[in-house]
């Protein structure tokens, strides 16, 4: 009996440590697959319209999923956190229509673009505040949040885009560096510096604590409530940011801009990119890819003269598929 015990001991222990290892093989493995399918729908979409591989398309296929891309770092800290954010199609717009409104009363555009970045942050821990002191569930929150801000944004602009923006502003947007779009550049920026923060700091590894098992990180002294008002404060920001540089690039502050579509996408993007919507796993390199496979998909289907409603049926069957492989991918990472 103690021998059996003691050769089970060692076991245990191995099979414990060898956990990390075996979540970074699983996340691996569906990053690769993912990466497998954005090349196989490259190539269907290069065979139905060889206009899909030309230069001029794949950029605009880049500052598409650009950005997808900027949002979606946001809500993957969040997912991974334990959380849900519905909110951010119309926090996306939030972020462009106050932006645009600041340039049409005169404020310069540095100033114009703080604007639209504290309404995106404000708007992110009002999101926060209800979860924590209200105790209404995320879901609900952020879908209520979704509403009450498009509601308040067409009653604000009396449902009109604010055109009329500075040169230099849309030049943010539009312009480029070395044949690179300057959004691209963004997009780099911020997605290595979320890698960073979820990976290589204490920031990150109380994310993943607190969305793995909240109350035993709550036991071992991390602080739920300042890390989930971090986290949709940081949301909010990037929904912002993401709908100014769509402003700077359309050169106006579009009331149709975001929405539920938005939402969805940016979702969708998550999921499939291997974050678990129930917390804990996930990882900025996989949303990428989740990013560009949604991007690729719209661009493919309007270049083959699909109707659009078909990207709707698109990305939810694919969400459907990426919850049903997170459920199957946990139960298989946990079974004893």
């Amino acid at each position: 009996m103690t021998q059996n015990v003691a050769q089970a001991a060692p076991q245990e222990r191995t099979q414990g440590t060898s956990e990390p290892g075996r979540i970074a093989q699983l996340v691996r493995r569906q990053e690769f697959t993912l990466v497998l399918v954005v090349l196989v729908i490259g190539i269907i979409a290069a065979i139905l319209n060889p206009v899909f591989i030309s230069s001029n398309n794949l950029i605009e296929l880049a500052r598409a999923t650009v950005i997808y891309f900027i949002m979606a770092c946001g809500a993957t800290l969040i997912t991974i956190g334990g959380g849900l954010d519905f909110s951010v199609g119309s926090v996306f717009t939030l972020g462009g229509i106050a932006t645009a409104w600041g340039m049409s009363i005169g404020v310069p555009w540095p100033f114009a673009i703080v604007i639209g970045l504290l309404s995106g942050t404000i708007a992110g821990l009002v999101n926060a505040l209800i979860i924590e002191r209200l105790g209404v569930p995320p879901i609900i929150t952020t879908l209520g949040t979704f509403y009450i801000i498009s509601g308040l944004i067409v009653v604000f602009s009396g449902g009109n885009d604010i055109v009329g923006l500075s040169p230099t502003f849309e030049l943010l947007g539009q312009g480029s560096l070395y044949g690179i779009p300057l959004v691209v550049l963004y997009a780099i920026i911020i997605g290595v510096v979320f890698w960073i923060l979820l990976e290589k700091t204490r920031f990150g590894y109380n994310v993943r604590a607190i969305g793995g098992n909240r109350a035993a990180a709550v036991t071992n002294g991390i602080s739920a409530t300042s890390i989930n008002r971090w986290l949709y404060a940081l949301g909010g920001l990037l929904a912002a940011l993401a709908g100014i540089i769509y402003t700077a690039r359309t050169g106006s502050g579009q009331v149709s801009a975001g929405g539920a579509s938005v939402t969805l996408v940016v979702t969708s993007a998550v999921l499939i990119g291997g974050t678990s919507l129930f917390g804990g796993l996930g990882t900025i390199t996989g949303t990428a890819i989740g990013a560009l496979l949604f991007a690729e998909i719209d661009n493919g289907l309007a270049l083959s003269n699909i109707p659009p409603l078909y990207l709707n049926i698109v990305i939810g069957s694919i969400l459907i598929l990426a919850v049903a492989a997170d459920y199957v991918r946990r139960k298989r990472l946990y079974r004893r």
